[in-house]
């Protein structure tokens, strides 16, 4: 398994893909992704299982999540469409934090697989062609354009989320709904200071079962959820733009430029400025 040092040149982008049978190692990333699949069958594999998709499923993957995806005949090459995303860009979306929600969700929750007899994988499947096809044909508006679908596909992918929630049968016991407004207020302030006693009143439970059930939700413990978030937009910050790592840091909710580099070193393996050293070199 390795780290796939995935730089995104835009906040946004839709990219049509052919993959053969080729095993290969698992990858992870920061950016958000969705698989949209579109030709052939395909393996999509995942730390703890696999899954077979068809042509009009479509898969949504987590940030750090290990995957991969392939081919499940030589003859028959997979194609689907590729959608990478920074979750800085939903700041620009009434209420985008929210929508945020499938992709930092614990997959014993909620599935990545929406099946494509599903009506919400059809409208996902329509919205990504629409935006592939206004990138190739680039008439004025198209960025526009690919935005709104692209905010189209958000929303579906969401509402299938809602409805996994209500279906308490396939998705197991229900998670407190409170515990899901929780997630919500940690993506929308997630840069300010956020007192956990506070998550833990707006909870409604005690202090052992609100840290147990934030775990299933999310798989993390709520400080190892609130430094991804505010890594995952430093990083964004060190490769779009020229604001000072100080800058950064502090505009990501780190009150410490010392503590900023620890914990960057241990999420990246190098420090901020080396980072964006390498990055300067890359692309000179």
């Amino acid at each position: 398994m390795y780290y796939d040092d995935i730089r995104l040149e835009r906040e946004l982008n839709f990219v049509q893909k052919i993959g053969a049978l080729t095993e290969h190692d698992m990858h992870l990333h920061d950016a958000l992704e969705v698989s949209i699949l579109l030709e052939n069958d395909a393996k999509y594999r995942l730390v703890d299982r696999d899954y077979y998709g068809k042509p009009g499923d479509v898969f949504v993957f987590r940030p750090f999540e290990p995957h991969y995806n392939l081919a499940q005949s030589t003859e028959k090459p997979v194609k689907w469409i590729m959608l990478l995303f920074s979750p800085s860009i939903v700041k620009f979306i009434p209420e985008g934090s929210k929508l945020l929600q499938p992709f930092y969700t614990a997959a014993c929750r909620f599935s990545p697989l929406i099946p494509a007899q599903s009506p919400f994988a059809g409208l996902i499947h329509a919205a990504a062609k629409q935006a592939v096809a206004e990138e190739e044909q680039k008439l004025p508006g198209w960025q526009a354009k690919q935005y709104l679908y692209f905010v189209d596909i958000l929303v579906s992918i969401f509402r299938y989320y809602l409805e996994g929630f209500r279906d308490v049968s396939s998705m197991g016991r229900k998670p407190n709904e409170a515990m899901i407004r929780v997630i919500e207020f940690v993506l929308s302030h997630f840069t300010e200071e956020i007192e956990m006693d506070q998550l833990i009143v707006m909870s409604n439970m005690r202090k052992t079962m609100f840290f147990k059930q934030f775990k299933e939700l999310t798989s993390l413990s709520p400080n190892e959820f609130i430094s991804r978030l505010r890594l995952q937009s430093a990083l964004y910050y060190l490769d779009h733009t020229d604001k000072s790592i100080t800058e950064i840091a502090y505009e990501c909710g780190f009150h410490s430029l010392s503590y900023f580099n620890k914990q960057f070193k241990q999420f990246r393996g190098i420090a901020p400025r080396e980072h964006r050293a390498k990055l300067k070199v890359r692309n000179e």
